[in-house]
Formats: structure tokens, C-alpha cells, sequence
């Protein structure tokens, strides 16, 4: 995965209703199917419905559609 450089911001890599491309995973450095069942995970603690958009970023924070950071698809790995 590409890491950012100290002190700056990660960058949004999926913000749509859909569910994430290859390309998601493939910016995270893992599986398409990793990348599901994390999404599941976090989605059902934090409450959030399968059809509820999430905000992907490329240090792998999931944040719900307030922008509230609800979990990190790493730490589901």
C-alpha cells in the first residue's frame, strides 16, 4: 500500500454508494475479497446498513457519510 508522506492528509480513493472496484483494493495492496469482508465487518459494528456509503481512504480509514472515521480495513485483516 502507499503510504503518505509525514504530515499530510490521506487521499479519498472511493466515495460511491456502490460497492468498491479492484482498483480500491488494489491501492490497499489487498484482496477484493479482503476488502468485502472488512467493509462488512465495520459496516455492521458502526451500524451502518450494506447500502450505506462509506468514504474509503488510502491509508485504509473507512469514515461513514458525516466523515466520522468508524474504522480501518487493516485492523480487519
Amino acid at each position: 500500500m502507499k503510504k503518505n508522506r509525514p504530515g499530510s492528509s490521506p487521499n479519498v480513493i472511493w466515495d460511491k454508494r456502490r460497492n468498491p472496484t479492484k482498483h480500491v483494493s488494489d491501492r490497499l495492496g489487498i484482496e477484493r475479497w479482503q476488502l468485502r469482508e472488512a467493509l462488512h465487518k465495520i459496516k455492521a459494528r458502526s451500524n451502518l446498513g450494506a447500502t450505506d456509503r462509506v468514504i474509503i481512504y488510502d491509508d485504509g480509514n473507512i469514515a461513514d457519510e458525516d466523515g466520522q472515521v468508524v474504522g480501518n480495513i487493516n485492523d480487519e485483516i
